[in-house]
């Protein structure tokens, strides 16, 4: 069965509804044929990203409850599954930080621990897992490195800059 992990920056476009990516997302969060995981730091990183929608757009928070429950409701049935963190991610996302410094690329501390605890259950599951991202600076920085490319398959949510492909 194939395994899906989403980074924040490409699971938001399900409850946000940008087209065409909420359609995508939507899909493989549905599809009864997969298994959908997030980190524990998404769940919050997913409020924030749902109130800075509403705040953009004076929608208020009755469309932020809406959106939240929604994706509350995901994870209550099990479409989504939350995997913990822990001191090993925490490593891990240091050193993804650590190559960011080095090719010039911003990645920031939440998006690398998710990473990393992508990283981890792949490792644990013995199998290679899609890893979702919006997030162009964290894609570009994961393609450079073999521990991640190696256990993960990278789709980057969005068009693809500079020529680079948006998967691995």
């Amino acid at each position: 069965m194939p395994i899906y992990f989403f980074d924040t920056s490409a699971l938001k476009h399900r409850y946000i509804n940008t087209k065409p990516h909420a359609q995508r997302i939507g899909w493989l969060v549905s599809n009864a044929k997969c298994e959908c995981y997030v980190a524990d730091w998404t769940v919050l990183e997913v409020a924030s990203a749902l109130a800075g929608c509403c705040r953009d757009r004076r929608a208020g928070v009755n469309k932020f409850d809406s959106m939240d429950r929604l994706f509350f409701r995901d994870m209550a049935s099990g479409r989504i599954k939350v995997r913990p963190t822990n001191s090993r991610d925490i490593l891990r996302a240091r050193s993804l930080l650590r190559k960011g410094v080095m090719i010039h690329r911003r990645v920031d501390s939440g998006d690398a621990l998710i990473a990393a605890c992508c990283r981890d259950l792949a490792l644990e599951r013995r199998q290679r897992i899609t890893f979702y991202t919006s997030d162009w600076g964290l894609y570009t920085v994961l393609r450079e490195i073999g521990a991640f490319t190696s256990v993960l398959k990278l789709r980057f949510v969005g068009a693809p800059k500079h020529g680079i492909p948006a998967e691995t």
